[in-house]
């Protein structure tokens, strides 16, 4: 009875020979990968086909994945939502019934650690959130957390926080319409699910955003700010923190900034250790490119930069155009690279702010590149590496709102508009970046 030996193969350089005591040739089947590598985060996918060398094309295939049949052509696409190690197997049958096999092992890695996500409420009354990601090739993966987990995120998604290798996803609904919490911690780079919040969080009234320092969960809801301690489940309050405005909040250090009116409170062990006070109503925080703190407000419109140390205003620029986020704006009126920042007004003029140059100019109308934009609704976001600037917009409620856009434009290019994904987004609670909680 002969022998054969099995080929594996995993690139299309690499190819070895069935034989009958290393000299009697015959049929040699490959797995050829067409990247040349046999690594691919999830969601992503490996092209493979089958290759017979002896010169058979009437052959039949069977691909298995971890010794379960998942193909009967000539190609597979390989894919998975979990990380890990796979076999791939194929299985050749010729037509006198001679069965030749290969396989490789393909290793599935963590795929959202580097990246862009767009968390989306969900329309209230019959969804939940969801999460959308957008890997640094400008490839999107809808409903990544569901694919991931199989399991829903909460009903009215608000905010999402990374850090420490985790990233952290507030609800204000919890467990409506099939939900899963009002809380979800999964990991930051594979999105599987690790710990969810609910029950624990129900004296909470309509949570809205969150930081995270450490072990503390600061969560601010319609009574102010709250503490969620995840090594004893202790939930307490920051006194005096009533008013904390429904918008992001900042981490730098071990402080976090958040508005409240015309005063940035600054938390620190569990307190409000500092008010700091500006002239306008604020619109906006985010941690600047060198370590401060970016402030916006309105009436007066302005720009400021503020040391978050001995909480002084380092500068403070005057503006021409508004800078709010609109009437349901929860997110900055403004994002940036390094110190040019972008606003809208809550509308579709986008503007670019230099801040070392003090100079404000017209870049845009979103409109004229999105044509069933109607809506502005949280979603500015300015790239803080590439300098892209993302909008998700709606052409309105009702069923309207199923016509939207993730819009991606590079306004150093000619067209602008780089990538327009329809149909993507569900009432968006922000853009979010992962360079950002680095």
């Amino acid at each position: 009875m002969k022998k054969y030996l099995v080929l594996v193969a995993v690139a299309l350089s690499v190819g070895f020979t069935a034989c009958e005591d290393e000299d009697d040739v015959k049929n040699v089947v490959s797995i050829v990968n067409e990247s040349g590598d046999n690594s691919v985060a999830q969601l992503d996918t490996l092209y493979l086909s089958a290759k017979v060398d002896n010169g058979i094309s009437n052959v039949n295939c069977v691909w298995t994945v971890d010794g379960q049949e998942v193909s009967t052509a000539s190609t597979y696409k390989f894919s998975q939502v979990k990380p890990g190690d796979y076999a791939v197997g194929l299985t050749i049958t010729t037509t006198n019934g001679e069965k030749v096999q290969s396989e490789m092992v393909a290793k599935v890695y963590g795929g959202f650690g580097e990246g862009t996500f767009v968390l989306n409420e969900g329309n209230m009354t019959d969804e939940t959130g969801t999460l959308v990601y957008i890997n640094p090739k400008g490839e999107l993966r809808d409903s990544v957390y569901y694919r991931v987990n199989g399991t829903l995120l909460g009903n009215v998604c608000q905010d999402l926080f990374i850090a420490d290798g985790k990233i952290y996803i507030l609800s204000q609904n919890g467990a409506k319409n099939g939900g899963e919490g009002k809380l979800v911690i999964a990991d930051a780079k594979t999105l599987e699910k690790e710990k969810v919040y609910n029950n624990e969080l129900s004296g909470l009234s309509s949570p809205s955003h969150l930081a995270v320092i450490g072990n503390d969960i600061y969560i601010r809801d319609s009574n102010g700010v709250h503490i969620l301690n995840t090594s004893t489940n202790e939930l307490t309050n920051i006194d005096n923190s009533k008013g904390v405005a429904k918008n992001r909040m900042i981490v730098i250090g071990d402080k976090v900034f958040a508005m409240n009116g015309k005063n940035i409170n600054v938390l620190q062990n569990k307190a409000i250790v500092e008010t700091i006070a500006v002239t306008g109503s604020l619109s906006g925080l985010a941690k600047a490119y060198d370590g401060n703190l970016w402030a916006s407000c309105t009436s007066p419109n302005q720009i400021m930069k503020i040391n978050p140390s001995d909480y002084s205003i380092i500068e403070t620029h005057d503006l021409d155009n508004g800078i709010s986020n609109g009437s349901w704006g929860a997110a900055p009126a403004f994002s940036a690279k390094e110190d040019t920042l972008y606003f809208s007004n809550g509308g579709f003029n986008l503007y670019r702010h230099i801040f070392k140059e003090n100079k404000t100019e017209t870049v845009a109308n979103i409109k004229e590149s999105i044509p069933d934009a109607q809506m502005y609704y949280n979603s500015l976001g300015v790239n803080p590496v590439s300098g892209e600037v993302i909008m998700a917009t709606l052409k309105g409620y009702g069923q309207d709102y199923k016509i939207n856009d993730i819009a991606i434009f590079d306004f150093s290019k000619t067209p602008a508009l780089q990538h327009d994904y329809k149909g993507k987004n569900s009432f968006p609670a922000g853009v979010y970046f992962t360079y950002n909680f680095e």
